[in-house]
């Protein structure tokens, strides 16, 4: 099953919960890299498929925003969990990373389950977004209104 793995990227400077999240979620299967800082991020981004990014926003706070747009900026079809603490982030924030593109927000403490569903649902949208059709994909004489 090793090609039907949904490729994670965990970025989240905590380093015992990031470590702790990336094993349970690989004892379910998934394939997992892990980054603490941005400049990690970007690396693994750039060299590596990856289906979902989960954004721990608790110590990025605005710059988790910047990251945010960063790797829509790299790799557009990524779709981005946000990881917030439930008490730390501004609904102005929330509603500012779903405008840059994040796929979903997930309040820490949270239920494994609900995780591994949300991150199904961002695969399966990424899958079907790359399936489109892109305007160079467009057979030749089709109609220009389009």
């Amino acid at each position: 099953m090793p090609d039907s793995k949904t490729k994670l990227l965990i970025v989240e400077i905590d380093d015992a919960f990031r470590r702790h999240l990336a094993e349970r979620l690989r004892v379910e299967y998934f394939k997992v890299y892990e980054a603490c800082q941005e400049s990690e991020a970007r690396q693994i981004l750039q060299r590596k498929i990856i289906d979902v990014v989960l954004l721990g926003m608790r110590e990025f706070k605005q710059g988790g925003l910047t990251l945010l747009k960063t790797i829509k900026e790299i790799k557009p079809l990524i779709e981005v969990i946000l990881m917030t603490p439930a008490e730390g982030i501004s609904l102005h924030a929330s509603i500012q990373a779903m405008k840059l593109g994040a796929f979903d927000e997930l309040h820490i403490p949270f239920d494994m389950k609900k995780l591994m569903e949300r991150i199904a649902a961002a695969r399966l949208r990424k899958q079907g977004n790359e399936k489109k059709p892109t305007i160079q994909d467009k057979p030749q004489g089709s109609d220009a209104r389009e």
